[in-house]
């Protein structure tokens, strides 16, 4: 499996507080069956400005050596969980934010309050300066628990969709897990990721949801979601294959 959203960089924002925590978030994505994992520390933030630099460079250089000390299979790439707020044209052409293993993949987040049109601008300008965003968890967006076809209709502009593992299992509360299976079933989401936070709380390890998606829909979805699709997105390119988006109240025409 491939996991796109990770605060595995120790000491940067409130993920990974130190090495030996990072470590044992590595250990415990691999054991459930992950092999690739994306190091998405918050940016663009008031608290956790994270932009691209020669000490984030050698932060992730350091886990990464750290990682294959310890003979850990996991390959880990580059990535920032982008909060999308302000201008954020100059700080990609300028560098300062950087998307997903280097491609024109971006994982973003934004205000869990705000209103539907708002988020629309913040991934229209995106597109528009040729980059793919990926909202993470929108499951958790207010609008988006009110009006799941809010995200139908950001599919159809271009925009994916990446689910919080914890969403499904009740972390964030009934209302987030009561859209996150809609999302699901709807086939809004294009992969689901850990959004892990630490080695105890918010893990890294995939197997538990790899479980419940094959349980309540298929190998087939389990695998577009947990590797196929996120394999593709840090190869820079488009998800091609799998379900196509359904609006909520709308019959399913279930692809397997």
């Amino acid at each position: 499996m491939t996991d796109i959203h990770t605060h595995i960089l120790p000491g940067v924002d409130d993920g990974s507080p130190d090495m030996e925590t990072s470590l044992m978030m590595a250990e415990a994505a691999a054991r459930s069956g992950v092999t690739v994992m994306a190091a998405t520390c918050h940016s663009n933030q008031e608290e956790f400005q994270n932009f691209e630099s020669e000490e984030l460079r050698q932060r992730f250089e350091e886990i990464a050596q750290e990682i294959a000390r310890e003979r850990i299979p996991i390959r880990l790439v580059r990535g920032m969980e982008i909060w999308a707020a302000g201008t954020l044209e100059k700080k990609i052409s300028g560098g300062q934010l950087i998307g997903l293993n280097g491609s024109r993949f971006y994982l973003v987040e934004v205000p869990f309050d705000a209103e539907p049109e708002e988020i629309r601008e913040r991934l229209k300008e995106l597109l528009d300066l040729g980059k793919v965003p990926v909202l993470a968890h929108p499951e958790r967006y207010y609008c988006v628990q009110e009006r799941p076809n809010c995200l139908f209709e950001w599919r159809t502009l271009g925009a994916l969709a990446q689910l919080n593992k914890g969403s499904i299992f009740g972390r964030f509360g009934p209302m987030t897990e009561k859209t996150a299976r809609t999302l699901l079933e709807h086939q809004m989401v294009t992969c689901v990721a850990s959004d892990a936070h630490g080695a105890e709380y918010r893990t890294a390890e995939l197997g538990s949801i790899r479980e419940f998606l094959m349980r309540h829909y298929s190998e087939k979805y389990a695998g577009f979601l947990l590797k196929k699709n996120p394999e593709q997105i840090l190869k820079n390119r488009l998800p091609m294959d799998g379900p196509l988006p359904v609006p909520v109240r709308q019959a399913i025409r279930w692809f397997w």
